[in-house]
């Protein structure tokens, strides 16, 4: 038997009472940590090679990478190039893995992920929603007659129970899967039933990659949530397509106009029976052309929610900096000091979504009664 060759080693058992001497086993082991070269051009054909058919099995996920980027040639030429790849990759059915993990999933089946028109939408609701809950006037306490003056207040819809929990529907990008997080756990002696619905990179600007006004119209139709919470709004700074496909420039009046509609129709299909919207703002942004995004987003919607009583609004632009601008770190209502953001400068941090929850059951507890 050679004992210099592993494999011969490997491939035949030693016979009974066998033994190696010293240099047989220092030969079997140079042999077996001797150095292997592969030439260069083998290598790169290898690697190219696995990355070519790891781009097949996942030839969806790259389609929609790039439908998500922002309007314009760029993405023009990355999507006809990911369209032609999953072409490919349907052809010889390798594709098959990661369109079978979607249907597990579900995902694709909403009707934000189907539809992206939004005219039929809004031929479906008003402008403005009637008031499903009408103030009260009340004088104020300690005054007399001949000198009082009266607060308008609104009446509480309901008290909310362990026997009837309120629901509530969290929505937005990936700024809403914290909050929703936070909403879900920070009070557990409320009795409420959370969803949260956290779509990356989402916008009003982009119906076309994901529709959130239909997705909510199909949500308040379904299961008619009391409460809904909506974070959204830092990825609308981009150009958008109008109904007639012409380009809407970011900033323009154009552009202003077509998104205020947009935030319009999207608060108006949430109008319902005993339902509530809250709709919570931008914080400043650390990048600053962002920030300038998010500046006019605020700006514009401010009037749109004001206009709408079945909304309010969580102002949270003071709370991490306000006009002074970006800040990394906060103090709590507690006086602790925690971090604001995490390190791309947009998102926030779990526990600064706490901050953001403790103002949204403050709004909460004035539309219900939390029987604690």
């Amino acid at each position: 038997m050679d004992h210099s060759d592993p494999l011969e080693r490997a491939t035949q058992p030693r016979k009974r009472g066998e033994t190696w001497t010293d240099e047989q086993f220092r030969a079997a082991r140079e042999s077996d940590l001797e150095e292997r070269r592969v030439d260069v051009r083998s290598s790169v054909i290898a690697a190219l090679s696995c990355l070519l058919l790891a781009a097949l099995l996942t030839s969806g996920k790259i389609v929609e990478i790039a439908e998500r980027q922002e309007l314009g040639d760029a993405r023009d030429r990355q999507l006809a190039i990911a369209e032609r790849l999953d072409r490919v990759a349907n052809f010889f059915s390798l594709n098959r893995p990661y369109d079978l993990i979607l249907d597990i999933r579900g995902t694709g089946e909403d009707a934000g992920e189907r539809i992206d028109d939004l005219s039929a939408l809004a031929a479906s609701t008003t402008t403005l929603p009637p008031t499903t809950r009408a103030p009260t006037t009340t004088a104020t306490p300690g005054s007399t007659s001949s000198t009082s003056t009266t607060t308008t207040t609104t009446p509480v819809i309901r008290t909310v129970t362990d026997a009837r929990p309120l629901t509530v529907y969290v929505a937005g990008d990936s700024q809403a899967e914290y909050l929703g997080q936070a909403i879900t756990t920070e009070h557990p002696q409320w009795a409420l039933d959370v969803e949260v619905a956290d779509r990356i990179s989402t916008s009003l600007a982009r119906p076309d990659y994901f529709n959130w006004p239909a997705e909510l119209a199909a949500v308040m139709g379904d299961r008619s949530p009391e409460a809904v919470v909506l974070f959204i709004g830092a990825n609308d700074h981009q150009d958008m397509a109008a109904a007639d496909g012409s380009r809407l420039v970011e900033g323009t009046p154009e552009w202003q106009a077509e998104w205020t509609a947009r935030l319009e129709l999207t608060l108006d299909l949430l109008a319902g029976e005993d339902r509530h919207v809250f709709w919570v703002t931008q914080p400043p942004m650390r990048d600053g052309e962002l920030n300038e995004g998010v500046t006019l987003i605020n700006a514009l919607a401010a009037p749109v929610v004001a206009a709408r009583p079945h909304v309010s609004a969580i102002d949270i632009w003071d709370v991490f900096g306000g006009d002074a601008g970006y800040v990394e770190r906060l103090t709590t209502t507690d006086g602790d000091t925690i971090d604001a953001r995490i390190d791309d400068g947009v998102h926030l941090t779990r526990a600064a979504a706490s901050e953001v929850a403790d103002l949204v059951f403050y709004e909460m507890a004035a539309v219900w009664d939390f029987d604690e």
